[in-house]
């Protein structure tokens, strides 16, 4: 019964919604997804601390709570050479909620807990045997993060921060192979950490430092075959992270931050999906897979103590090598742009942002394709609302 419950939270979390890469979340929270992840030295939520930087929850002297609903709209377009009539375009709508606590102590201490999505993805592409697509090719894949977490601040300036994340995990998979058709469900716990540096060299100046550890999430479950099932395997090995950022108050009214985000995302490449029987399928999670680097810009302006007015802008390489690339999985060189805003109505405040993905694309040729040459191309679009209250 928990497993299954487990997995439809899961399931509600771990999409590409919110991603770079289009496979790794940017941020948590609505605030800090406005500004794509830019808050590493100053986040806006408890949420986006644990996600980020543990060290920043200790900017919360109140009892805050967070909660955000991200509802996301994925366009994906694959135009291949053979058949030559498949062009097939696919849009996927995703509900991913979230939601962080910050709890301050005396003697400096500060406790958090957060949940959130932090890997995802899928694609969702029918059959058409009139147009020689016999089979349907459907992926989905998510990691979501239950995460305690705690800070010490030592004076004004220097906060340390630590957190230990369970994970959980899910892939469901459908696809023909060699003339088998594959259809299976893999689900299972996982393990990672954090630890984080915020420090102030001077009013109105901060450097953030957080870093995820590396994780693991172990999956099984099973598949048809015959007359029968086999087991089928995944350890996902969870890539290490380096959040580097700084953020510069401009007077009382403007926020600047800047940030970059190193993931260890070709371990994705390592992790195999094992099958018990048919052992030639065995197939990494994501094929050729390569390291992440995201930066992101945020500009905050507080227009009156009732109004904040964000924007936030990101790119990230691709992290799916183009011998990787197929209807299964496939990303692009992301570019995306957020705006938002929040309304401070003590002790609520309601955060709103809107957000766009640019449409990349990918050119496979045939000696690179995985399974079918061509055109791929995807984008997206984003709208987040969110609660916050302090007492």
């Amino acid at each position: 019964m928990l497993r299954g419950v487990l997995f439809v939270i899961a399931a509600w979390l771990c999409a590409w919604p919110c991603a770079a890469s289009q496979l790794l979340v940017s941020s948590a929270g609505v605030p800090d997804t406005t500004l794509s992840g830019s808050t590493v030295a100053e986040p806006r939520t408890p949420s986006a601390a644990m996600f980020s930087n543990p060290a920043g929850l200790a900017l919360f002297d109140e009892t805050t709570v967070d909660s955000s609903a991200a509802f996301s709209f994925a366009d994906t377009r694959v135009d291949v050479a053979s058949p030559s009539t498949y062009d097939e375009t696919n849009s996927v709508f995703v509900l991913s909620p979230g939601i962080g606590l910050a709890i301050p102590r005396k003697d400096s201490w500060r406790f958090g807990f957060a949940l959130y999505g932090s890997v995802g993805n899928k694609f969702d592409f029918g059959a058409d045997a009139s147009e020689g697509v016999p089979d349907d090719f459907f992926s989905e894949a998510g990691v979501f993060t239950l995460g305690a977490g705690v800070a010490y601040r030592f004076g004004d300036r220097l906060s340390v921060g630590a957190a230990i994340t369970p994970l959980f995990g899910l892939s469901h998979m459908r696809y023909t192979l060699g003339g088998l058709r594959f259809k299976y469900r893999l689900n299972g716990p996982g393990i990672q950490g954090m630890l984080g540096l915020r420090w102030e060299p001077r009013p109105g100046l901060a450097v953030g430092l957080g870093v995820r550890t590396p994780g693991k999430v172990w999956m099984d479950g099973s598949m048809p075959l015959g007359g029968g099932d086999q087991d089928v395997d995944l350890e996902l090995e969870m890539p290490a992270q380096v959040f580097a950022g700084v953020s510069k108050h401009w007077g009382e009214r403007l926020i600047t931050s800047l940030a970059v985000r190193w993931t260890d995302s070709s371990s994705f490449g390592d992790s195999m999906i094992e099958f018990e029987v048919t052992e030639a399928a065995d197939s990494p999670f994501v094929p050729r897979a390569k390291d992440e680097w995201l930066v992101s810009l945020g500009v905050e302006y507080i227009w009156s103590e009732l109004l904040t007015l964000r924007l936030g802008v990101g790119h990230a390489n691709a992290i799916v090598g183009d011998k990787g690339v197929s209807p299964l999985l496939f990303d692009s060189q992301d570019t995306r742009v957020g705006v938002g805003f929040s309304l401070n109505l003590d002790p609520w405040s309601l955060d709103f942002m809107a957000g766009h993905a640019f449409r990349g694309t990918r050119n496979i040729a045939a000696d690179e394709a995985l399974i079918l040459p061509g055109r791929y191309s995807i984008e997206g679009q984003i709208v987040m609302i969110g609660l916050t209250w302090r007492h």
